[in-house]
């Protein structure tokens, strides 16, 4: 048999068996949607103690939201891709196996939560800069 016989065998043997074949998504979006939310939060912060004395002095805070909108918009798209990678590894699966799908699975949904969790954290922390002064 040549391999791409095998290969289509293989999928009518899990299309038979009521298992559906599913393509484990990349691994950079996996990485992407576990890391970028958490890394953004981390520069957002590094950010905002170097952008608040500058802001403070010039009486020009429109810096602070242009990071704030910007970190917001990133940390929601990390948390998209890891919904994303979720989603496509077959959600409503377990992961009590081993292998890439269940990793897959892990890494969405650990990225998923610790993303929503930072989104929101920045979200009120843009928020916050609406009514605390940067001189205060």
């Amino acid at each position: 048999m040549t391999p791409d016989v095998r290969v289509a065998d293989d999928r009518l043997e899990r299309a038979a068996h009521g298992r559906e074949l599913r393509e484990t998504p990349s691994l950079a979006a996996q990485w992407v949607g576990m890391l970028l939310a958490p890394a953004v939060f981390f520069t957002h912060l590094q950010g905002a103690y170097v952008l608040v004395p500058r802001a403070c002095r010039y009486h020009a805070d429109v810096w602070l939201h242009v990071v704030g909108v910007a970190s917001v918009l990133a940390a929601a798209f990390g948390t998209l891709t890891a919904w994303r990678v979720w989603s496509d590894a077959g959600r409503h699966q377990t992961t009590e196996t081993g292998g890439p799908l269940p990793r897959a699975r892990f890494l969405g949904l650990t990225g998923l939560g610790t993303g929503a969790l930072l989104t929101l954290i920045l979200f009120w922390q843009w928020v916050a800069a609406f009514f605390i002064s940067p001189c205060q």
